[in-house]
């Protein structure tokens, strides 16, 4: 139950899903092409951050990047689904089906605002 309260293992499943899910899913709905390959690549820098912030960091660093990369995404779908925005012509959080990676940032946000001053 300890390790589900730090930020690491939630940065590493944000990171996962949002490469296979976020990134290469929407590559491959918005059919493949290279006319939309550098909002991809640019999506993709964004596991990298995570990948980092997981992997390369630890204790209070670790819950201050995950609580500082993740919380801007949390902001960006509640505003999203809100305004019922849209990217490259994909609703940004179309509810229900924006419960799941809202979810997914909210939680290393959260454990990393719970961590932030932690010794480890």
């Amino acid at each position: 139950m300890k390790n589900i309260m730090q930020p690491k293992i939630w940065l590493i499943i944000l990171a996962v899903v949002h490469t296979f899910l976020g990134v290469i899913g929407a590559y491959i709905q918005m059919g493949g092409g290279t006319e939309h390959l550098a909002i991809v690549l640019y999506l993709l820098m964004i596991s990298i951050y995570l990948l980092y912030a997981a992997f390369m960091t630890e204790g209070q660093a670790q819950a201050r990047l995950a609580a500082v990369l993740c919380g801007p995404g949390v902001i960006w779908f509640i505003i999203g689904a809100v305004m019922k925005l849209d990217m490259l012509g994909m609703p940004v959080a179309e509810f229900p089906s924006a419960l799941l990676p809202l979810t997914l940032w909210t939680l290393p946000t959260v454990t990393g605002i719970m961590n932030w001053n932690s010794d480890q």
